[in-house]
């Protein structure tokens, strides 16, 4: 009988543990920050200004800007969904999970700490344990050895788990399914804090091993981009009222 030969294929390309952790924090949590900021915002735009956009003297937009009321809806369940993700080994997606995974794992080949000051003290702003605040000035390893089981205690607290639950239940029955049960889903609250808390591991993250800067003061340096549009429609409400003198 004669030998079979299995066709082979080239493996991907590993990227550096280095790369990789940057490209889930750039490409993936803070691009879906911002997709939720900015649903939020445009959102709250427009449900501030709804008598304007149902006025039939402006030209009874109501039903256009309740459609976009409604994308945005489900742009900011689908953004903070992803980054509450839990990795599969076949997709290990962008998440805040995937990211401890791989600091965890590949801690020798990451960088030495860049930012120890800056890291501590974004770290003492948002309460973090005196031991991880400590850790940052015995190197890397310690750091990553504490940081990264204190994160996951939050992301596995039962307050972070029931508003992700509820997060995902909608996602899972009433975006990606019709599923006829009733669903109560998370409030624009809930999401808020979701994001805040991510945000303030990406604060960490980025001080640390990239030396850049996302938080200041304790707020986060690109949510005004994300409030762009909503700008923008403020400023198409006030050409509306100016039309018609209202």
């Amino acid at each position: 009988m004669a030998d079979t030969v299995n066709k082979s294929f080239p493996l991907q390309p590993v990227s550096h543990p280095t790369e990789e952790l940057k490209d889930i924090i750039k490409n993936g949590l803070v691009s879906d920050f911002f997709k939720m900021e900015r649903a939020y915002h445009l959102h709250k735009a427009i449900g501030d200004n709804a008598d304007i956009f149902n006025d039939s003297a402006n030209g009874n937009f109501g039903e256009l800007f309740g459609t976009v009321q409604g994308a945005m809806e489900s742009e900011a369940v689908l953004a903070v969904a992803r980054v509450y993700e839990k990795p599969g080994k076949r997709h290990p997606t962008r998440c805040i999970r995937r990211a401890l995974d791989l600091m965890e794992q590949n801690s020798e080949e990451l960088p030495d700490i860049i930012e120890a000051y800056n890291t501590q003290l974004h770290l003492e702003g948002f309460g973090a344990c005196t031991e991880v605040v400590r850790s940052v000035s015995l190197g890397k390893a310690q750091f990553i050895t504490l940081y990264v089981p204190y994160i996951r205690d939050i992301l596995n607290s039962d307050e972070i788990l029931s508003k992700v639950g509820r997060l995902k239940d909608l996602r899972d029955k009433r975006i990606a399914h019709n599923d006829p049960a009733a669903i109560v889903g998370p409030t624009w609250d809930a999401l808020n804090e979701l994001i805040l808390q991510a945000q303030q591991f990406v604060g960490v993250v980025g001080w640390a091993f990239f030396g850049t800067v996302y938080i200041i003061d304790d707020s986060y340096l690109l949510s005004s981009d994300a409030q762009r549009p909503s700008r923008a429609l403020n400023r198409l409400v006030t050409l509306l009222s100016q039309g018609h003198g209202q």
